[in-house]
């Protein structure tokens, strides 16, 4: 029986609103179409200091399978596809239908578009299915892989060299594009990272736990120390705010621990 962890219980429910808020805080920026200069500049850190939501939750979906699960069967994928991947194609219909009267446009290609693609806020959704699928998988193989050190680091590079590559070379952003039929956010290369972490978090649960007890401290100063080092390797493209990004990869994998 699966004993319920009140503290990631009420974790998940603090991710959900962070991701909430930072949609607000998107729209809010949308909406002031001619903001510039200081006011610019700083509800972008501040959208960034909010931005580690989806992340988290990609992080705290593999830690409660890894948690939970020593082995899984078919009715692993079933269920999740049931109680997540349903709701958010309902979800879809009725975004899809209002977009479609909001704009003018077809039902069926804000369908296409935003659900099957993953052109919207519910992107974050198709990752986590992906990777409920890698987990299978690797259930399937061997589940003390969730334990490896070198998987972990290797995913990590693989995770930052892809999103360097991708946000810097063109060739390289224009040729996954041109082969990748979905959204760019939602390519998994740009998350495996947080997929392997939460992995070996849920495997090494009370580990992790004895470490925070000991080095929280440590983990905070990290966290804002990360933060700024983000700060410092920011483009000056004050508009965009996205968590697919190699920049913000160990802020985020330490709001995480911090959290």
């Amino acid at each position: 029986m699966k004993k319920i962890r009140l503290e990631l219980v009420y974790l998940r429910a603090i991710i959900c609103a962070i991701i909430i808020v930072t949609h607000l805080l998107t729209q809010i920026t949308l909406k002031h179409e001619n903001m510039e200069g200081g006011s610019l500049v700083l509800q972008f850190y501040i959208r960034n200091i909010v931005i580690f939501g989806t992340p988290c939750f990609i992080i705290l979906s593999q830690l409660l399978t890894t948690l939970n699960y020593q082995k899984v069967t078919y009715r692993y994928l079933t269920t999740r596809v049931k109680y997540i991947l349903i709701p958010y194609i309902l979800m879809g219909l009725f975004y899809s239908y209002s977009e479609s009267l909001l704009t003018d446009t077809s039902f069926q290609k804000q369908f296409i578009e935003n659900v099957l693609l993953g052109q919207w806020y519910g992107y974050f959704i198709v990752v986590i299915m992906q990777f409920f699928i890698l987990s299978y998988i690797i259930f399937k193989i061997n589940y003390n892989l969730f334990n490896s050190k070198i998987l972990l680091l290797l995913s990590f590079i693989l995770q930052q060299s892809f999103l360097y590559y991708f946000t810097n070379n063109t060739t390289f952003h224009d040729t996954v594009l041109h082969y990748y039929p979905l959204s760019e956010n939602t390519i998994i290369f740009g998350w495996i990272f947080y997929f392997f972490l939460g992995a070996y978090m849920g495997y090494n649960y009370e580990r992790v736990l004895n470490f925070l007890e000991r080095y929280l401290v440590i983990m905070i100063v990290l966290a804002v120390a990360t933060y700024f080092v983000f700060i410092a390797l920011a483009n000056g493209d004050y508009w965009n705010v996205t968590s697919f990004s190699y920049s913000l990869t160990p802020y985020n994998s330490c709001l995480l621990y911090t959290s």
